[in-house]
C-alpha cells in the first residue's frame, strides 16, 4: 500500500495466544462463557439452519425421479408405448446446498475493547461454532501491540535522531485464536484467550486486515468474508505522534479498497459504534444486553447482503 512505511518490523510477532496462558485459566474462562451462553437461551440449531441458508449456494445436481410432473425423464419415454397410462415419467430437481465459503473474525484487542471483551468472546465463540456447523470454514484472529507507546521501535527511532515521517512505530502482534484447519471443538478453549485482558494494548488495523485477508485468499473456498470487530479507528500513540494526521486510518482504507477488489467481502462490526466512515459495509452491535435477537438477525442478514 502506497506511502505506508514500517520503521522497524524486527519486533513484530504472530502468536497462538492460548499458548501463553495457563490451561486452568483458559478452562475458567470457558466456564464463564458457557454460563453466559446458557443465559442467552439461543436456539443453536435454528441459528445453524439460518446461517446455512444465508451462506448456501443452491445446486441442482440431484433429482427426484418417477414424478408425475416436472421435467421429462428421457430414460422413461419408451414406457409411453408399453404403458400408455403411466404418468411417472418426470423428474424434479432436488436443490442441494453447499457452503463453499470461509468466514474470518478479526478482533481489535486494543485497550478500549476490554470492557466488551466478554461479550465479544461470547459472540465469536457462538458464531464461529454455528458457521462451522453450517458447513463453512472459520477463523478467529486478533491484533494488538506488544507494547504501549511504541516500545522498542519507538526507542530506536528516538536514539537515531527522530527523523520525520518514520512510519509505524510499534511492535505489532497478530494473534490466532482459531485457524481455519482446526475444528471448533478443538479450539473452543483457545478462543477463550480473548479474555486475557492484560494483553490488550494498542491497535494497528490496516496491517491486521492485510494479514487476515491474505489468510483468507490462501484458502480454496469461493466466497471469503471478513468481519473486523472494533470500537473505533486505528490507534497507536507513537505512530500518531510521529506521522501525519490519519496516517493509520488512511492505510486501513487503502487496505480495505485493495482486498475488496480481490473479492474479499469485508464488514466492519462496530461495538456500540458506527464504523461507516471506515467500512463500506458495516454492522452495529449494541452489546449492553448481550447477544440479543436484533443483533443475531442483523448478522445473519449481513451474510446475504455481503454478496
Amino acid at each position: 500500500q502506497k506511502n505506508y512505511k514500517i520503521f522497524d518490523a524486527s519486533f513484530d510477532t504472530q502468536s497462538y495466544v492460548a499458548d501463553q496462558i495457563r490451561p486452568e485459566l483458559l478452562e475458567s474462562y470457558r466456564e464463564t462463557i458457557n454460563k453466559r451462553l446458557a443465559a442467552q437461551h439461543v436456539n443453536f440449531n435454528l441459528l445453524v439452519q439460518r446461517i446455512r441458508h444465508a451462506l448456501s449456494t443452491p445446486t441442482q445436481e440431484q433429482w427426484e425421479w418417477d414424478q408425475e410432473e416436472g421435467l421429462v425423464d428421457g430414460r422413461r419415454l419408451s414406457q409411453l408405448i408399453s404403458s400408455p397410462m403411466e404418468r411417472r415419467l418426470f423428474k424434479i430437481p432436488q436443490p442441494q446446498h453447499n457452503n463453499p465459503c470461509s468466514v474470518s473474525f478479526l478482533i481489535d484487542c486494543s485497550g478500549s475493547m476490554k470492557g466488551n471483551a466478554e461479550t465479544v468472546t461470547l459472540m465469536v465463540d457462538l458464531l464461529s461454532r454455528a458457521i462451522e456447523r453450517s458447513g463453512a470454514k472459520t477463523e478467529v484472529l486478533g491484533f494488538s501491540t506488544n507494547a504501549w507507546n511504541g516500545g522498542r521501535p519507538y526507542r530506536r527511532w528516538m536514539s537515531r535522531g527522530r527523523k520525520p515521517q518514520p512510519g509505524r512505530l510499534n511492535e505489532v502482534d497478530l494473534r490466532i485464536f482459531k485457524d481455519a484447519d482446526t475444528a471448533w471443538r478443538h479450539a473452543n478453549r483457545s478462543i477463550m484467550a480473548l479474555l486475557k485482558l492484560d494483553l490488550y494494548r494498542e491497535g494497528i488495523d490496516g496491517e491486521a486486515v492485510h494479514w487476515a485477508c491474505q489468510r483468507l485468499l490462501s484458502q480454496s473456498t469461493q466466497r471469503k468474508l471478513l468481519y473486523v470487530i472494533s470500537d473505533g479507528s486505528p490507534m497507536d500513540s507513537a505512530t500518531n505522534l510521529a506521522n501525519d494526521d490519519y496516517y493509520l486510518d488512511n492505510h486501513l482504507q487503502q487496505v480495505l479498497a485493495h482486498y475488496e477488489k480481490q473479492g474479499v467481502e469485508i464488514c466492519g462490526l462496530g461495538i456500540g459504534l458506527d464504523l461507516s466512515k471506515l467500512y463500506k459495509k458495516y454492522l452495529i452491535a449494541d452489546l449492553h444486553k448481550g447477544l440479543d435477537n436484533h443483533f443475531i438477525n442483523d448478522f445473519v442478514d449481513s451474510l446475504r447482503r455481503l454478496r
